[in-house]
């Protein structure tokens, strides 16, 4: 019962705070955030259905998936129509967390080190983490960009060097070399 009570204090605490990042908040609001989904992750009695649910509710108001879509299809964007963009961008949000639901079962009790915040132009900010398990460690970047309403979202991550925005993008377009754009929003 304590640990339902903390998982639902922090979830209010934090879903409250994320409707607009501020830049000097995204380290502690992200702490906050992934420290949530540790939380979350650590409770054995939700089944992988309820976990990936609660998980996604804290991810869907700090990424900008729609961005994520539009760099991961490159120039190939421009060919679609409006309706064929937010058929995209719906696949593409879905094929993201099939991902990461199909993934949960590999989380064994890792941490995450909140290291530095880097602003690399105007628009363009990059919080720098490690992933702390029993073995190894590995480095997550996350990719913020300013919005039209000046909220910072995560339109990337990278992990170990490997953008995963970037990796879609060259499957993409060898998909695209022998596929149109309508079998590729079939296929997500």
């Amino acid at each position: 019962m304590k640990v339902l009570l903390k998982t639902i204090f922090i979830l209010l605490a934090v879903s409250l705070s994320l409707h607009a990042i501020e830049e000097n908040k995204i380290k502690e609001v992200m702490k906050n955030q992934i420290d949530s989904i540790l939380v979350i992750m650590q409770n054995k009695e939700l089944d992988k259905k309820t976990t990936a649910s609660k998980v996604f509710s804290l991810l869907d108001s700090i990424f900008d998936y729609k961005t994520m879509s539009k760099i991961s299809l490159g120039k190939n964007w421009r060919k679609l129509s409006a309706q064929q963009k937010d058929a995209f961008a719906k696949s593409f949000e879905k094929k993201l967390k099939f991902s990461y639901m199909d993934k949960l079962d590999l989380y064994t009790d890792e941490k995450v080190l909140i290291k530095e915040l880097l602003k690399k132009k105007k628009n363009r900010i990059q919080l720098y983490t490690d992933l702390l398990g029993k073995d190894a460690s590995f480095e997550i970047i996350y990719k913020f960009h300013k919005n039209k309403n000046n909220d910072w979202l995560i339109y990337d991550v990278k992990i170990i060097g490997v953008s995963i925005i970037q990796t879609y993008r060259k499957q993409f377009s060898a998909y695209l070399k022998n596929n149109t754009l309508e079998a590729l929003i079939n296929s997500l």
